[in-house]
């Protein structure tokens, strides 16, 4: 490899040591600002790092076919010591503020989203659950109206008959005498089959 790919490669690990640094300082505040459990945290950092070392033999592989020498990793901790001795404070300050940014924003949406769509949503499902009860009791009350209107005639008429069929109802008197008897017989039969017991 010449020194001129060499120097290339140096240089752009020195950039993913920057890269990953900053990435690590966001990440880091992230997390504090967005309360993650500690159980979680752990996932979470192997999931950074596999993140990161596959960003950076991807970079290897665009620059020198994915050969690993010293100097890559001589880049890498040049970039990394630069950074988190330069540029960390002022990053994690305004990663800070991004996240309020972003946390601000986040609740403007909401509210926004409340305000003029979900209320009035809620509102109109209040009103049409109110005018299905008027409904529901209005047709209630019709139809109970309308029945007794129905049943009226068929009362009178039923008054009118009963009195009619005396003759024919004194002809089925014996028949249910007979079966007033005989349902008091079996209720006697059985309570006595129980005292036996």
């Amino acid at each position: 490899m010449t020194p001129a790919a060499q120097g290339a490669a140096i240089a752009s690990m020195m950039l993913c040591g920057l890269a990953i640094g900053l990435a690590f300082d966001v990440y880091r505040v992230a997390s504090h600002r967005y309360h993650v459990a500690r159980w979680l945290l752990p996932a979470l950092d192997v999931a950074f790092w596999a993140a990161a070392t596959l960003g950076v033999f991807g970079v290897l592989l665009a620059r020198n076919e994915g050969d690993v020498r010293m100097y890559v990793f001589l880049g890498l901790g040049i970039g990394v010591t630069g950074y988190f001795g330069l540029i960390s404070p002022w990053v994690i300050k305004a990663a800070g503020k991004l996240v309020d940014i972003i946390n601000g924003l986040a609740r403007f949406v909401w509210r926004t989203f409340e305000i003029l769509l979900l209320k009035p949503f809620l509102w109109i499902v209040r009103l049409l659950a109110k005018i299905l009860d008027i409904l529901f009791v209005v047709t209630a009350a019709v139809v109970l109206w309308t029945s007794r209107l129905l049943f009226k005639p068929i009362g009178a008429l039923a008054r009118w008959l009963w009195p009619k069929t005396l003759p024919v109802r004194h002809k089925f008197d014996p028949i249910a005498r007979t079966y007033r008897r005989g349902r008091e017989r079996m209720k006697r039969m059985i309570e006595a089959f129980k005292k036996k017991e």
